[in-house]
């Protein structure tokens, strides 16, 4: 078996997906890849403020 490193990015997403027991049809993983690919990049402080929010809801 190869290393994580060594495989392309969609086989580590596909993996991923999979250790997390969703929809494994082809239309709902490139649904959810496309939502990921095309996501807003978070500035360091937008990631430090979602951190808070989610220990705030904890």
């Amino acid at each position: 078996m190869s290393k994580p490193a060594d495989k392309p990015q969609i086989d580590k997403f596909r993996e991923a997906a999979r250790e997390l027991k969703t929809d494994q049809s082809d239309a709902a993983f490139e649904a959810v890849v496309q939502k990921i690919a095309h996501a807003p990049k978070l500035t360091n402080e937008q990631i430090k403020e979602l951190v808070r929010r989610k220990r705030l809801d904890r």
